[in-house]
């Protein structure tokens, strides 16, 4: 079964509660301080690393050329992150880095005035400025019950959509609907699983008499 995607490859998008509007790469500036994970040769890496400016929809950060976290960034350039606020409400975000002009060290240093302390005078030519400017990404807003989540995309990327996928496989025995811990589940000649509120437990695809329901991609 072909995976549905999202159409919508803008960051802005509706707040998961409350109304309004939320931008997820604003909302990771406004944390500031992310996990970002790296690949170590074959092994996994990850330290906390702060969003240091957020425009045209490209997340930058910085590093030194001496870190091991450069030299993973130069080696293998994916990346993941995620940060999470005081609400509960999390942003995961996946995709690939590049490094780009110097030219936005400056205006990093204006607006984080703490790295002048940090990097004093002369002492910060050992940086080096990178952004993330193509990928797929998930808000999970973990503040109420049932959980929610949306997923969204930036830079051209194209992510599919959260949630177990019920196939044409259904018998409508209705099994998986009781199983459901977040009562995502909907009656029909087809059974369906609303994707926002879907936990990706998986009880209902492991009881399925009928192997008619299948797993969701990653983000």
């Amino acid at each position: 079964m072909k995976q549905r995607e999202c159409k919508n490859e803008k960051v802005k998008m509706k707040k998961l509660r409350g109304g309004g509007m939320e931008d997820p790469l604003e909302f990771l500036r406004n944390i500031k301080s992310v996990a970002v994970a790296t690949v170590d040769d074959g092994k996994p890496a990850v330290r906390m690393s702060d969003v240091m400016l957020v425009e045209h929809e490209k997340l930058y950060f910085l590093t030194a050329r001496g870190k091991p976290y450069y030299r993973q960034l130069k080696k293998n350039p994916e990346i993941a992150l995620v940060g999470m606020d005081k609400n509960y409400v999390m942003v995961r975000v996946r995709g690939r880095i590049e490094f780009v002009e110097n030219i936005f060290l400056e205006k990093i240093f204006e607006i984080n005035p703490v790295l002048d302390e940090i990097y004093p005078e002369d002492t910060k030519d050992i940086l080096e400025v990178f952004c993330l400017s193509s990928g797929v990404g998930e808000m999970y807003d973990l503040s109420g019950i049932p959980p929610k989540r949306e997923r969204f995309a930036f830079g051209g990327a194209k992510v599919a959509e959260p949630g177990y996928k019920i196939t044409e496989k259904c018998t409508a025995c209705g099994i998986c609907k009781e199983l459901c811990p977040s009562r995502a589940i909907s009656k029909g000649e087809i059974y369906k699983i609303d994707g926002s509120i879907c936990l990706e437990c998986g009880r209902c695809a492991e009881n399925c008499p009928y192997d008619a329901i299948e797993p969701p991609s990653g983000i």
